[in-house]
């Protein structure tokens, strides 16, 4: 009875699983799961895909606010204070000059509360007071660095170094408020760069889905077709292929830059029409790889028994280009896709670390790197700067790693010959 019972089990599981085993898709992430580099690809993506769509609703900083030479005098209140409460002697040698500085910075903080409720005056003090933070923030440095303490020794020596942040005013990376630092113009690097990944993932994303609408009809159309449709559809394919893109793009640069502003400031369109020009760019020059593709597999198709029993019945042509047709191409449609979503963000990364991609207001991790490529030749510059180099470069590095790695594992699971 019991070895009955046994043997029903498992015969009801081995239902189970060929029941689910009947969903292609279902069959395809069971595989994709084995794969376990293409798992760890598709992590970092959600990670990072979160970071940058999830992350700003809950860190807050404006992307394009600067700041102030009282930002930094804060920052460096903040370091001094720290110190002085491992040694308090500190503060008697401090002395004044500690307590000035403290009140000039307090004075700072209410001018700009007033000045940002549009007090004009206000505005005009502040000014004034930055400068006397600058000369308070040189003296108070300096008496840190050479103060000695109670060994002989002198901990804070290294506090001239940080004379670099306030002109222009900027912070490191780690300074309270500012996990990442601020580039070069002292914006909130962190924020700048979760909106880089959102300009970047959108581009990408986008760019691909369109190349792969305008890369599917193609195909499908020329491969069904067949004869003078077919032959005219992949000259011009070639012809597209024929043409250096890279060069061109550089060559359409002022008109892309003229068109990003018409669409960002004259219709209005913000941030959206900047990233528009660059996204209608890929996708134009970003589909003739997947024609090729789609074609083939529909010359394939089209002489099975099931494409002839439709066009048998009267089925019209859209129909079976629609129903019967692509969907038996989507799976490698699908794979190519996922791979030109990296293609597509490493390209415009290339193009706006030349400075002819993604134009103001939006911003990407492509632009920051052309900003910072400034300071690569300054040894002084690049250990200010350093954040800007590394942080978007080892994230689109990641991104793009795991974009590849996610393709090949969807690529690997979609074969049925692969062994997983």
């Amino acid at each position: 009875m019991a070895d009955t019972e046994k043997k029903d089990q498992v015969m009801t599981k081995d239902y189970e699983v060929a029941e689910k085993s009947f969903s292609f898709w279902g069959a395809v992430w069971r595989r994709f799961r084995r794969h376990k580099l293409a798992m760890f690809g598709l992590w970092v993506l959600v990670i990072v895909f979160l970071f940058s769509f999830v992350g700003p609703v809950f860190y807050t900083k404006d992307v394009g606010a600067n700041i102030f030479e009282e930002d930094v005098a804060i920052y460096y209140e903040y370091k001094i204070e720290k110190a002085i409460a491992k040694d308090p002697a500190l503060k008697d040698y401090l002395g004044v000059s500690w307590e000035d500085f403290k009140a000039k910075v307090e004075t700072a903080k209410a001018l700009k509360q007033r000045a940002e409720a549009g007090d004009f005056e206000a505005l005009t003090q502040l000014s004034m007071e930055r400068s006397d933070i600058v000369s308070l923030s040189v003296q108070i440095l300096s008496m840190m660095s050479s103060y000695t303490d109670a060994s002989g020794n002198q901990p804070y020596a290294n506090y001239m170094d940080m004379m670099k942040y306030i002109q222009p005013p900027g912070l490191p990376v780690g300074a309270p408020g500012y996990p990442l630092g601020t580039d070069d113009q002292g914006r909130d690097l962190l924020a700048r760069l979760m909106f880089g990944g959102k300009v970047s993932f959108t581009i990408g994303i986008v760019s691909a889905l369109v190349a792969m609408l305008l890369g599917t009809t193609v195909g499908l159309v020329a491969g069904y077709a067949g004869g003078l449709t077919d032959a005219l559809l992949m000259r011009f394919v070639d012809i597209m292929l024929s043409i250096p893109t890279l060069p061109l793009l550089l060559a359409l640069a002022p008109l892309i830059r003229k068109w990003t502003k018409t669409l960002s400031e004259q219709m209005g369109l913000g941030v959206f029409g900047s990233i528009v020009p660059m996204i209608v760019v890929l996708a134009v020059f970003g589909w003739m790889g997947l024609s090729r593709l789609v074609r083939g597999q529909v010359l394939s198709l089209k002489e099975q028994q099931f494409v002839e029993a439709a066009r048998a019945i009267g089925a019209p042509t859209g129909r079976i280009l629609t129903k019967h047709l692509f969907p038996n191409t989507i799976a490698p449609v699908v794979v190519a896709t996922s791979l030109a979503v990296a293609g597509n963000i490493l390209t415009e990364a290339s193009l706006s670390f030349l400075g002819f991609g993604v134009q103001p207001p939006a911003t990407s991790w492509g632009q920051i790197l052309n900003v910072a490529i400034n300071f690569i030749n300054s040894p002084v510059q690049l250990t200010r700067y350093w954040n800007m180099i590394f942080v978007p470069g080892t994230l689109l590095f990641i991104t793009i790693l795991s974009f590849n790695f996610a393709g090949d594992g969807l690529r690997d699971a979609v074969d049925p010959r692969m062994k997983l």
